[in-house]
């Protein structure tokens, strides 16, 4: 018999979290500061369109420019205004943490010397600490995109691996994208999908799948429930 969700999350003898859009509720600035570094251009990115070919399929500036055929715009700059003002957004305390998560980082983060926790994501270490903080939620190791290649290669998934010492088939990874669980696979991690509101329409295929935190919370709570006197 095929192993739920459940069985995904209880045999798992690590946890990877991706960030943006399983524990933060981020996306919406990423695009409005893409948005907003893009306006200068001419150009906008519909919603649906981020969601699919940014967000989950990781295409970023140079796959719009591509799709499109623009031409004219230097999309390292365009990176680099974005970052500037998603990371004035972080500091003005505009971005929540999605609802939940810092329930589950406490209850996961509370089991970490039995079963290790990493937060492994393309955002900057330094952002998800700040979002954790600004959250009341406990900050684990984490493995951001400075220096490596961005999902969907593997790299921010191995050097999770590493971190966590453990090998790839005993973990868990938990993803909201499509590049996300491509960088997962390509680790050799098995992985479960959050669905939001942004990924639900989006076909994504990953070994088993939940609608939101809720079973995340209740799986947690049941593992802190078996360490308890």
């Amino acid at each position: 018999m095929s192993p739920t969700a459940a069985d995904l999350w209880h045999r798992a003898h690590a946890l990877i979290f991706d960030f943006d859009g399983v524990l933060a509720d981020s996306e919406p600035v990423w695009r409005d500061t893409y948005n907003q570094a893009l306006a200068p251009y001419g150009v906008s990115v519909p919603p649906e369109e981020y969601w699919e070919h940014w967000s989950s399929k990781g295409e970023g500036v140079r796959g719009h420019l591509r799709r499109h055929g623009l031409t004219g715009i230097d999309p390292e700059a365009v990176d680099r205004e974005q970052q500037r003002r998603y990371a004035a957004c972080v500091a003005r305390g505009e971005i929540l943490l999605v609802e939940g998560a810092a329930r589950l980082l406490h209850l996961v983060c509370a089991r970490a010397a039995a079963r290790p926790v990493v937060i492994a994501s393309n955002t900057a270490c330094e952002l998800i600490e700040q979002l954790l903080a600004q959250g009341g939620a406990p900050v684990p190791r984490i493995i951001g995109g400075e220096g490596l290649p961005h999902k969907p290669a593997p790299d921010i998934f191995l050097a999770a691996l590493a971190e966590l010492e453990v090998a790839a088939a005993t973990a868990l990874v938990i993803e909201d994208t499509e590049k996300g669980v491509r960088a997962a696979r390509a680790a050799g991690v098995p992985v479960l999908l959050v669905r939001t509101p942004f990924n639900r329409r989006l076909a994504i295929d990953a070994d088993h799948e939940t609608d939101g935190l809720a079973a995340l919370l209740e799986w947690a709570a049941q593992d802190a429930a078996h360490l308890t006197p």
